[in-house]
């Protein structure tokens, strides 16, 4: 037996007044000889055994519906344990407030299975809640009492993450108090890693709440047909939309993109991907915001997805020369652009300490061999400052510590005859459109040896070394020849312009980012220290920037909802940048890991049912009902 409220358990003894009412009144009665009520004696004695017997059941009626009442207050209920939670003092509850528990019911089952097993426990145990996501992160054990209050006020997220880094500090905690770790869960595929592994000593027991069935569809992309839209061209929004389930489903996709309002209803087989193009389009210069809505679907966070649409007037590019290497040929590739969607500068590498990088989305070093300390300081600092750029090593410097830390070079490379390219990377977004083919048109009798190591090989050459190489660390795409005829023909292949413009707007994409994921952090770097004001889902919020690498920086941490995210500038209330932020598609794959991963992960999996919890509230509030109805009908 246990209470809710055990401080309201002393007031019980207020049930005792109507005892204590009557003991007075019978020790304020005097008998007196009263002789004109002589002849009422016999009456008397005739009824005094019913009137005695009625007192005592008032008596009893009274003291029994105060004290189920004042009980009632204490809100007592019976515990009955759950197996397989060891004998600890104290117990951890980590819960997984991820989006896929809001699936039906499990949201729900979650938080009762929480609470009948806060009150499975004894008086003498205590509680510690922490949540995946972080919205709850406990130190110390409390009672159950405010353990009930504090998941009343627990509600699920838009956030998918993983169970590894709460349960790694659940188990820390575990150890240094001796406590016992239950888990509640819907065991979706990504919710824990595979080669997770409980810590020997710490028991940890699994509540399942989810379901090997399910239905459900969502949004995993919505993006612009065109990858690499630029203004001048009508641009059309894509959607791919993945049913999970394990049946054929009919939904309703509506799209809003800049007052344009269009719906499309298709019918999506089993854990199948289904691809859709909408005729709603934008084409001026400007930044435009959409939206996207899966309707009569059963999770609702991945079934609305939002997008930022941004068609920049020019894309700003900076190409370095050297006398050794000519930037002409890029600078006249990108030129050659019809709709003239990039603005080039073309400058000589001893010209190149006098620019300001910041004025350009990307910079195509075409000689890095011929750069000084002083420009790789330069060049290293706008990296950083969130820049992007293009490396085309023909040359080997003599000093290569000034590009290690972005390539490596082995020196350049003479085949007998020529290479080409032999393979390519086609889920890159810069290669996606590609053909290996025309690429592998292209003849190369030299090159620079670059080394893959610690980057992602977008191509490679016949002889297996590296063609393309992307840095993801510092936002560098790396060419293993320069563009000149000295290098290849490649700059006389019609594959030449659209692998250049592509990689041109791949980089100026990156330092332009409109779109995150739920919990990311985001952070714009300013030309000045104005503060910025957000627009989000929750509301304002004033951000005040920081010096980060030598520039004004705001950062926004408070990511957790879906939506829009407007930063403008506080003092000419300009909209400097617009953002979306999505919930993580894969979280709606509502696809389980197996009972046996988690038996080699060291994990008890619990698959009762949670035993109730004999809550007797209820049951004493009718029984002071019945006691004052019993108290009435004597009375009348």
């Amino acid at each position: 037996m246990g209470f809710s409220t055990p401080g309201l358990l002393p007031f019980i003894a207020l049930a005792a007044i109507p005892i204590i009412i009557h003991i007075l009144s019978r020790l304020r009665l005097r008998h007196a000889p009263f002789p004109s009520l002589i002849l009422l004696r016999t009456v008397r004695r005739e009824r005094f055994s019913w009137v005695r017997l009625k007192e005592i059941l008032l008596l009893i009626l009274r003291t029994l519906a105060l004290a189920s009442l004042l009980l009632a207050l204490a809100r007592p209920y019976l515990t009955r344990s759950i197996p397989g939670i060891g004998q600890a003092t104290d117990i951890i509850i980590v819960i997984d407030d991820s989006y896929s528990t809001t699936y039906a019911d499990r949201w729900e089952n979650c938080l009762s299975a929480a609470r009948k097993l806060i009150r499975s426990i004894g008086t003498d145990r205590k509680v510690i809640l922490l949540t995946a996501s972080g919205q709850i992160q406990q130190d110390k054990p409390v009672p159950r009492g405010p353990a009930l209050a504090l998941l009343d006020s627990l509600r699920p997220t838009s956030l998918a993450p993983k169970l590894d880094s709460v349960l790694k500090r659940a188990s820390t905690i575990a150890e240094s108090i001796k406590a016992s770790v239950v888990v509640i869960t819907d065991r979706q595929e990504r919710s824990l890693s595979s080669n997770w592994h409980a810590d020997p000593g710490v028991n940890i027991t699994l509540l399942d709440i989810g379901s090997d069935t399910f239905n459900n569809a969502g949004i995993s992309r919505l993006y612009p047909e065109d990858r690499f839209a630029a203004a001048g061209k009508p641009v059309r929004i894509k959607a791919d939309i993945f049913n999970y389930g394990s049946r054929e489903v009919t939904r309703t996709a509506a799209l809003s993109l800049d007052g344009q309002k269009e719906e499309k209803v298709l019918k999506i087989p089993p854990r199948t991907r289904r691809t859709i193009i909408f005729a709603s389009a934008v084409s001026k210069p400007g930044t435009y915001v959409g939206q996207l809505e899966l309707r009569s679907d059963s999770l609702g966070t991945d079934d609305k997805r939002y997008i930022v649409v941004h068609l920049p007037e020019k894309t700003h590019i900076l190409i370095v020369e050297s006398a050794s290497i000519t930037g002409r040929y890029v600078s006249d590739a990108l030129t050659a652009d019809s709709a003239a969607r990039f603005q080039v500068d073309l400058v000589k590498v001893k010209r190149f300490s006098r620019c300001d990088p910041r004025n350009y989305q990307v910079i195509v070093i075409m000689d890095p061999a011929s750069l000084k300390a002083s420009d790789w300081t330069r060049f290293g600092f706008y990296l950083s400052s969130g820049g992007a750029g293009l490396l085309m090593p023909g040359l080997v410097p003599a000093d290569t510590s000034r590009i290690g830390p972005y390539i490596r070079s082995f020196g350049l490379v003479r085949p007998a005859g020529f290479v080409s390219t032999s393979e390519i990377d086609t889920t890159h977004p810069i290669l996606e459109r590609i053909k290996l083919t025309r690429l592998a048109s292209a003849r190369i009798w030299q090159y620079s040896r670059l080394d893959a190591k610690g980057n992602l090989v977008l191509a490679r050459l016949s002889d297996h070394n590296p063609f393309i190489l992307e840095n993801l660390a510092h936002r560098l795409i790396i060419w293993a020849i320069a563009p000149t005829p000295e290098f290849s023909d490649f700059i006389y292949k019609a594959v030449f312009v659209p692998l250049l413009h592509r990689t041109v707007s791949y980089l100026a994409q990156i330092s332009f980012r409109t779109e995150y994921i739920a919990g990311d952090t985001i952070r714009l770097q300013l030309d000045n220290s104005s503060a910025l004001v957000v627009n989000t889902p929750k509301g304002r919020i004033r951000l005040e920037p920081t010096m980060r690498r030598g520039r004004p920086t705001v950062t926004l941490t408070n990511t957790s909802l879906p939506g829009i995210y407007t930063f403008k500038s506080e003092t000419e209330n300009k909209i400097f940048r617009t953002v979306a932020v999505n919930p993580l598609a894969e979280e709606g794959n509502l696809i389980r890991f197996s009972s046996d991963r988690l038996k080699s992960q060291g994990i008890q999996l619990y698959s009762g049912t949670l035993p109730e919890s004999a809550d007797f509230t209820v049951p004493l509030l009718y029984l002071a009902a019945a006691a004052f109805a019993a108290e009435l009908l004597l009375l009348f």
